[in-house]
C-alpha cells in the first residue's frame, strides 16, 4: 500500500513497549538456510492471551523500529486500521500470529520472520526467483577440474593455471577468513581466479569481508549503511560508510570473477558490494536477492518472538539493496534446460571473460573450459 503523505505524527504510547531481544540469545538467524514452517504453530488455548495488547506493542514495534517504511512506501497505520479489528477476534496466539503475518507480508521482507516457543522460524516472505546455480550441473563442472572439499562449506577446483573456489556460506559457526586464506595460498601465482558464491545466503559481514580484504590492494568503501532512530518513518542515521581494508601478507590483484545470483543475501550482498568496487573483479552472472535487515529480536508473548529490520544498507554508489539487489557487471542467461544438459552458463561467461582479460594485459595463460575436459 502507497504512503501519498508525510508519515502521521505519532501519539504518547500506551501500552508497555516489547522488550527487546539480544540476538545472542537466539539461534543464529541465517535467512538463506531458513526453512519456511507448516502450520500457525500453536492453535490451541493460549491462557491469559490479550490480544490488543500484543498486537498494540507489535504494531508500535514495527513503527518505531523498521527501517524501509518510506523506501518501500507502506502505509503502516492504513494495515493497523484493517488488521487490529481481526486482531481483537483472535482466541489463541497462534491464530494472532497468522494475523500478524499477514499485516506484515506486504513488507516483502526476508528479515521480518516468527520465532515459536521451539526454536522453528515461520517466515513471512519468500521470494520466487530463477536461482542460477545447480548443485548436481555444477558439480559435474568442477569435479573435470579436480574438485576437493578443504572444509565442509570451501572448496576449490583447478582448470588449467585458473583457480576455482566456492564459498557457500559466511556463517561464523561454520567459516572462517583462515578457511578461504589457505586456499588462496594454493592459488598465489594464479594468473586468474573464479570465485564462486551463488548458493551463499550470508552470515556474518566480518568475515565476508575479511575475505573480501584478500583481494584488495587498497581501502575502497565497500557500502553505506543507515539505522532508523526516531520516531518518524524518515529518522534515519546519517549515512556512514563501510571500508574495506586489504588483508594478509598479500593481495590477489590479478582477474576475479565473482560469481553472483538470486540466492546471494544479506552479508554475501556486503561481499559482493566490496568486490564490486576493485578495479580487477568483474560480478559474474545475476542480480543479488536483495534482502538486507541488521534485525532487531522482540518478545511477543507466550513464548514467541519476531524480528525486525532496523538498517538501510546501501552499495558503494548508494543503491538501496532491499529489494533492488545488487546488479553483475556482465548478466548471463541461464535456463533449467541448461542445468539438465549438464552446463553451467555462469562459470562459461566467467571463463570467457578471464581469457579475455588475460589476453588483454598480455599475461594470457590458458583458461581451459570444461568441455575440453569431458
Amino acid at each position: 500500500m502507497a504512503q501519498t503523505g508525510r508519515t502521521p505524527a505519532r501519539t504518547r504510547r500506551t501500552t508497555a513497549r516489547a522488550r527487546r531481544i539480544r540476538p545472542a540469545a537466539l539461534p543464529v538467524v541465517l535467512v538463506g538456510l531458513l526453512t519456511a514452517c507448516s502450520g500457525d504453530g500453536g492453535t490451541g488455548p493460549s491462557p491469559g492471551i490479550d490480544a490488543a495488547a500484543e498486537f498494540d506493542r507489535f504494531w508500535e514495534t514495527f513503527d518505531e523500529e523498521y527501517s524501509y517504511f518510506e523506501f518501500k512506501q507502506i502505509d503502516w497505520d492504513g494495515l493497523r486500521a484493517e488488521f487490529r479489528p481481526r486482531a481483537l477476534e483472535a482466541q489463541t496466539r497462534g491464530g494472532l500470529v497468522g494475523i500478524l503475518k499477514e499485516m506484515v507480508e506486504p513488507l516483502r521482507d526476508r528479515y521480518v520472520l516468527f520465532i515459536e516457543p521451539s526454536g522453528r522460524f515461520v517466515v513471512t516472505y519468500e521470494p520466487d526467483h530463477f536461482v542460477n546455480w545447480d548443485a548436481e550441473s555444477w558439480r559435474g563442472v568442477v569435479d573435470a577440474g579436480g574438485w576437493k572439499a578443504s572444509t565442509s562449506h570451501v572448496g576449490y577446483a583447478r582448470f588449467g593455471d585458473v583457480g576455482h573456489i566456492m564459498i557457500d556460506t559466511w556463517n561464523s559457526e561454520c567459516v572462517q577468513a583462515s578457511d578461504v586464506d589457505e586456499v588462496l595460498e594454493l592459488f598465489r601465482d594464479a594468473p586468474a581466479l573464479i570465485v564462486d558464491v551463488r548458493p551463499n545466503g550470508g552470515g556474518s559481514d566480518r568475515v565476508a569481508l575479511e575475505v573480501a580484504g584478500r583481494f584488495a590492494g587498497r581501502p575502497v568503501i565497500a557500502e553505506w549503511f543507515q539505522f532508523r532512530d526516531g520516531p518518524r518513518h524518515t529518522d534515519l542515521t546519517p549515512l556512514t560508510s563501510r571500508t574495506l581494508e586489504p588483508r594478509g601478507s598479500w593481495q590477489f590483484e590479478r582477474p576475479v570473477a565473482v560469481l553472483s545470483g538470486r540466492a546471494v543475501l544479506s552479508s554475501n550482498e556486503s561481499f559482493i558490494s566490496a568486490m564490486r568496487e576493485l578495479p580487477h573483479a568483474a560480478v559474474v552472472g545475476d542480480t543479488t536477492g536483495g534482502s538486507s535487515g541488521n534485525p532487531g529480536f522482540f518478545d511477543l508473548g507466550g513464548g514467541w518472538q519476531y524480528s525486525v529490520s532496523r538498517w538501510i544498507a546501501y552499495t558503494a554508489d548508494l543503491r538501496v539493496i532491499e529489494w533492488q539487489g545488487i546488479p553483475p557487471d556482465i548478466h548471463v542467461d541461464v535456463t533449467q534446460a541448461d542445468f539438465e544438459a549438464g552446463r553451467d552458463p555462469v562459470i562459461e561467461a566467467a571463463r570467457a571473460w578471464l581469457e579475455q582479460e588475460l589476453q588483454r594485459s598480455g599475461g594470457s595463460r590458458q583458461v581451459r573450459s570444461y568441455e575440453a575436459s569431458h
